[in-house]
């Protein structure tokens, strides 16, 4: 069983050290770019190489296994959105017939006078 648990151990080393095996994803392999014989100056002081700086970190902290590889998550919303017309869409006389209050009818109550002999 000491054979088993080193060679366990042994396999646990190597895959830690394997880049990019932190987390559910994949890392991504990096395509080379290029330019086309066009786009190539003459000069090497001309030369503008197109990268992003943030992008090139986050990426070699990937392969380092310090960030976990993860799928690019959308966002999205729990309840859909309500649809309320807004008041200021509205025209002057609807707006008046809104805010009009209706006057509450008054309920006559009879009071009953207990008559006592």
């Amino acid at each position: 069983s000491s054979g088993i648990n080193a060679e366990r151990k042994e396999k646990k080393e190597v895959n830690a050290l394997r880049p990019g095996k932190y987390g559910p994803g994949k890392l991504m392999e990096e395509q080379p770019e290029f330019q086309l014989p066009e786009e190539v100056s003459s000069s090497l002081r001309k030369l503008a190489v197109p990268t992003n700086s943030i992008q090139d970190r986050f990426l070699s902290m990937q392969k380092r296994n310090l960030i976990e590889i993860r799928k690019k998550v959308n966002p999205h919303r729990k309840y859909k959105l309500k649809e309320v017309e807004k008041w200021r869409k509205k025209l002057p006389e609807e707006i008046l017939e809104l805010t009009k209050t209706k006057p509450k009818k008054k309920q006559n109550k009879k009071k009953m006078i207990k008559v006592t002999e």
